[in-house]
């Protein structure tokens, strides 16, 4: 828990994680549903910064009584999603753009709106008269565009992130992972490119019997 001691910023403090893995009365062939987030709403001086004089007033009298649940379903991994080079725009050293291909399959949306449903719950039990649900359209932590893998004809790193056919290859970043896991990846970049370290390095791994498996419904 993150204590936000400033009326201008906008903090996350609370995560809920208690659904991951699924929810009573949720089909459980959902899988992975991801997190739930509470972010502290926009303080009154922030408010009456960036709305207009008479809106401002009122709304920074009501953000004091707002409470904001932000949920973050977990994409799975799906082969239509994928970068590609643009072919006509170039940026200023003229190296191609990159085109993002992306859409949530019914089963990401699925999750979303369990994750939602869950969300309006916690608010419906700590009193909330109601609650409102917008739709933050944003792309934040793409993953996945050259990710690793067992199988060499679904993913082009192995699963020690070398890029098969070229020994001395490797990459380490987001773009290894498949799948983000319904929170922020940056531990868990970091922690791969660790472990990558560690093999380059020639430092031994743990054996495959000691490396814990955490539990899934659905699994992917």
């Amino acid at each position: 828990v993150v204590r936000n001691t400033s009326a201008t910023a906008v903090a996350k403090q609370v995560a809920i994680h208690d659904f991951y893995f699924g929810a009573p009365g949720i089909d459980p062939a959902i899988g992975k549903l991801g997190a739930i987030q509470q972010i502290t709403a926009p303080g009154p001086a922030y408010v009456q910064r960036y709305l207009p004089p008479l809106v401002g007033h009122i709304a920074a009298v009501a953000v004091r009584n707002v409470l904001a649940l932000l949920t973050i379903a977990e994409d799975a991994p799906d082969a239509r999603n994928h970068v590609t080079l643009d072919p006509r725009q170039q940026d200023a050293w003229g190296v191609p753009l990159l085109r993002i291909h992306h859409r949530h399959s019914p089963r990401d949306l699925a999750a979303a709106r369990a994750l939602v449903h869950q969300a309006r719950v916690i608010l419906r039990e700590a009193g909330a008269m109601f609650s409102i649900v917008h739709e933050l359209r944003s792309f934040s932590h793409a993953l996945g565009s050259v990710r690793m893998g067992m199988d060499e004809t679904t993913a082009p790193l192995d699963e020690c992130g070398r890029v098969r056919g070229i020994d001395n290859l490797f990459v380490s970043d987001g773009s290894a992972l498949p799948t983000a896991g319904g929170v922020n990846p940056s531990l868990t970049i970091a922690a791969n490119a660790l472990r990558i370290g560690a093999i380059l390095a020639g430092w031994p791994t743990p054996p495959a019997s000691t490396q814990r498996v955490m539990p899934t419904i659905g699994g992917w």
